[in-house]
């Protein structure tokens, strides 16, 4: 687990998050008037609309949505990244495999615990920490965040020169992702060629999908959208390692 951050950096992660949770908690005091106001540290901020804890919610529910990926991403990419980098073989699947495992575990920890500060704004604006949506939310961030990270380890085995651009690369992909989803469900309304529809729809499942937070978790597809960038990052790992630089006479 040092390969991810020390010990220390977890602590200092930790009370900032519970530093930033008290501040919420502290500075957030509801809506005020008919509902249309947001109440922070006693002043009044207008809203421009009278049920406001709706569009509250979404917000919420999307900053989840952002903010818990990207921890899982970002955390745990550059230890497997390097891991995988190994001259034999049997290294880089180690490397692939305990990297993955241990960068899960190190995201689930940093990304809960960067939550704490939603969570309190929830029980000040929603009456509840644990509300049905922000929990669906967490539950679709934690998997496009594995699948992120997934996509993220095999297009780094291409692109070696610039690991950086594999981030990149796998945000278009969620991107493009979420597209051919909407397309393979809307697709035949379109009037679109079936198989066509049939195809991106697959294309859809197997990209990382920014779907909404609202939306149901599709649990048949999971083995598809997790198992077909780990397939794909182990099949890049049989390509030929670096070979050790000689030093010159």
């Amino acid at each position: 687990m040092e390969r991810f951050g020390s010990s220390l950096f977890r602590i200092v992660w930790a009370s900032l998050c519970l530093l930033l949770a008290g501040l919420v908690l502290g500075g957030i005091q509801g809506f005020g008037g008919d509902g249309s106001q947001l109440v922070i540290f006693g002043a009044g901020i207008p809203l421009g609309f009278q049920d406001a804890k709706p569009y509250v919610t979404d917000g919420l529910a999307r900053l989840i949505y952002t903010v818990v990926p990207a921890v899982i991403l970002l955390g745990g990419f550059l230890p497997v990244a390097e891991w995988t980098a190994a001259s034999s073989k049997g290294e880089r699947f180690k490397g692939l495999f305990l990297g993955l495992g241990f960068a899960l575990l190190h995201g689930l920890f940093l990304s809960q615990i960067a939550m704490l500060p939603i969570l309190a704004a929830g029980y000040r604006l929603l009456g509840s920490p644990l509300a049905p949506s922000l929990l669906q939310a967490d539950l679709h961030a934690l998997l496009l965040g594995l699948q992120l990270l997934l996509w993220t380890v095999a297009l780094a085995q291409v692109v070696k020169s610039n690991r950086g651009i594999a981030i990149l690369l796998a945000y278009g992909l969620a991107a493009l992702g979420k597209l051919l989803a909407w397309i393979g469900e809307f697709g035949q309304d379109l009037e679109m060629p079936k198989a066509l529809v049939k195809g991106l729809a697959f294309l859809g499942h197997l990209f990382p999908t920014e779907s909404l937070p609202g939306d149901p978790l599709a649990w048949n597809a999971l083995p598809l959208c997790l198992g077909g960038p780990l397939l794909l990052a182990m099949v890049l790992l049989l390509l030929p390692g670096k070979a050790p630089k000689r030093s010159k006479a």
